[in-house]
């Protein structure tokens, strides 16, 4: 992938205390960790702060997800029995079964109204949810040889030997306490004076258990006018052609949205051929729409996937061949196998998810096929030279006739709905 698109990404097969002890290393502008803090001994992550304190730079940024408490709390336990199955009394030496087996020794265990599982009902409805998993997701999360769940105040304290301070969560409306509690829930935060003190309350009121911390050597704090113009100077995209809903589910409730704005803000967003545009030339033209107001819109609509914020456009124009060509091997590898669902958007300078299907009518374009004659045709012909067909409603589609006239019935669809989306993305 990094060849195939030219990206110059360099990939090391390094432990933790091998890199940090590198002498070759590059001051860095973001250092990230996603699916890792969790899952590695204490060990390593002394490591791994002393690698943030020796390489990111001032003003740099560090973005790092977890498991926390208080919401892992009741799943804990649970999560103890698999790993005590799993050492003790696997029989199988394949991961599948090892799951397998761990599942059902747990599951009796649950089933048992006595002692831990009976006073904490909550943990059989959680061990349904789980069991429904893929098994390599669980043999991830739940199976590890380690796994340190922690609460916030314990992952910022150890960052700050590294000078570096908790900014804000990665997910934008956890930003937004409003949006996110009730007023008696903010009034408590509000009286709150120190910020990882006030954060880790915040968590338990969220009943938080997987956190996506954003933290910064050498941050500033902006008063409210200056992030508000920040926001509204941001670059935004519609996510589709479709028209904003006036509805969005928070955790706080379903929230409608002023559906007057809402018409503005997408004519606006629409305008020039869906050029990524800032907001505040559409403050400007709408005065009677409060700076705040749009402010909130805007997150709670990112929040949704409906409006996505945008690079700047140098950034779009030096990151565009290289999303082409990337994204052009991931299609060509999708008429083999279902292995990367992303594709590359140089204009929000992230992944935009794309099912096999899509992605193998997508190759189709890339190799000059237009209409949906000759998707199909070009469709059928893979999975005909693999000796696969299409299965309608449990049943194998037996013709080549048949196969092309359903993969016509997703073909129109995606052609008129999907692929002008992922043109406006700059995905195709």
């Amino acid at each position: 992938m990094c060849q195939a698109s030219g990206s110059g990404a360099k990939l090391f097969e390094n432990s933790f205390e091998e890199m940090l002890h590198r002498d070759d290393l590059p001051q860095f502008d973001s250092i990230s960790l996603h699916g890792i803090w969790s899952w590695i001994s204490t060990e390593n992550q002394k490591h791994i702060v002393e690698f943030v304190r020796k390489f990111l730079k001032t003003g740099g940024i560090l973005y790092n997800s977890y498991n926390c408490y208080p919401g892992w709390s009741p799943a804990a336990p649970m999560r103890e029995l698999f790993v005590l199955h799993d050492k003790y009394a696997h029989q199988s030496s394949k991961t599948f079964n090892r799951v397998e087996e761990a599942l059902k020794f747990t599951e009796k265990i649950i089933s048992t109204p006595q002692g831990y599982f009976s006073r904490v009902p909550d943990v059989k409805n959680i061990f349904e949810r789980t069991k429904k998993y893929n098994h390599d997701y669980l043999a991830h999360e739940y199976f590890n040889r380690d796994w340190i769940c922690m609460y916030f105040s314990e992952v910022a304290e150890m960052f700050q030997a590294a000078k570096v301070e908790f900014a804000c969560t990665a997910s934008i409306i956890e930003q937004r306490a409003n949006l996110m509690l009730p007023p008696n829930c903010i009034e408590i935060l509000n009286s709150i004076e120190n910020p990882i003190m006030r954060e880790q309350v915040k968590d338990y009121f969220l009943n938080r258990q997987f956190r996506k911390d954003l933290s910064v050597r050498g941050g500033i704090r902006l008063s409210q006018p200056a992030r508000t113009n920040l926001i509204l100077e941001t670059n935004y995209i519609l996510a589709d052609k479709n028209p904003l809903p006036e509805k969005i589910n928070l955790p706080i409730g379903t929230i409608n949205l002023n559906k007057d704005l809402l018409e503005k803000l997408q004519q606006h967003l629409s305008a020039d051929n869906y050029r990524p545009k800032n907001l505040t030339e559409f403050n400007q033209k709408n005065p009677q729409f409060n700076p705040l107001i749009i402010e909130d819109v805007t997150t709670i609509l990112v929040h949704a996937g409906k409006i996505l914020p945008c690079q700047s456009e140098s950034a779009i124009n030096k990151t565009a061949p290289r999303c082409h060509s990337l994204n052009k091997y991931i299609c060509e590898r999708a008429k083999f196998a279902d292995e990367v669902q992303f594709l590359a958007s140089p204009v929000t300078g992230g992944g935009v998810p794309v099912n096999r299907f899509e992605r193998i009518f997508t190759a189709a374009i890339f190799d000059g096929k237009n209409t949906a004659d000759e998707i199909a045709e070009y469709a059928w012909k893979i999975f005909q030279s693999q000796g696969q067909t299409l299965i309608v409603q449990g049943k194998a589609l037996q013709t080549a006739e048949e196969n092309i006239a359903e993969f016509k019935k997703g073909i129109s669809p995606f052609l008129e709905n999907r692929l002008p989306s992922l043109k406006i993305l700059q995905v195709v």
